[in-house]
């Protein structure tokens, strides 16, 4: 990973088939972007407690989030293993919270250079692009890491009741599947997947 000044995580979101979704049924698009758009407003509001570190993490202020159309750019300010853990949290719940709101979506989790002018609304960068395609190429809901984040994810050893947060996954694409890692949100979650 880089040391650059502009090094940082990245994640990007979406909804699975929203253009479909908008030319068969506009008011069910904005329905389901709607949810999006409330799971992220309550997510970014938590607090997090690092025990292990003693450290806490407003979330609002380690981690930006801009929407546009039904997609989320989540980056953060540096490239801290507490950042880390921090963005991989925020996106598992707003992942978990869309899915049981039935909004399908997806996410690609990177690091890298990324540069950003809020004031001008300006995004670009390698990790956004490894984020989006890391993402974007399987055909699932799910959470997947880009090569330039898993072994610095998997070296955070997070857990949950147990379980690894981060596990090393067959992951469906297009044409075929490929080994990489990605976030096991279905044991994170497993108290709230009632159906």
């Amino acid at each position: 990973m880089e040391n650059a000044i502009n090094s940082r995580f990245v994640a990007h979101m979406d909804i699975l088939g929203m253009s479909k979704l908008v030319e068969d049924n506009f008011d069910d698009a904005w329905g389901m972007l709607s949810d999006l758009v409330h799971v992220r407003d309550k997510a970014k509001m938590h607090e997090y407690e690092f025990v292990e570190t003693n450290e806490r993490v407003k979330v609002f202020e380690k981690i930006h989030i801009v929407t546009f159309s039904d997609t989320l750019l989540l980056f953060t300010a540096g490239e801290t293993p507490v950042e880390l853990k921090s963005l991989i949290i925020l996106v598992t719940e707003i992942f978990h919270k869309a899915i049981c709101k039935c909004v399908p979506v997806r996410a690609g989790i990177a690091a890298g250079e990324f540069c950003f002018n809020l004031d001008k609304s300006m995004y670009a960068g390698p990790a956004l692009i490894d984020a989006y395609r890391a993402g974007e190429s399987a055909q699932w809901l799910g959470i997947v890491l880009s090569d330039s984040i898993s072994k610095v994810a998997t070296a955070q050893n997070m857990k949950s009741t147990g379980s690894d947060v981060i596990v090393e996954w067959r992951i469906p694409l297009k044409d075929g599947d490929k080994q990489g890692y990605v976030v096991n949100w279905p044991a994170l979650f497993a108290h709230d997947l009632t159906i």
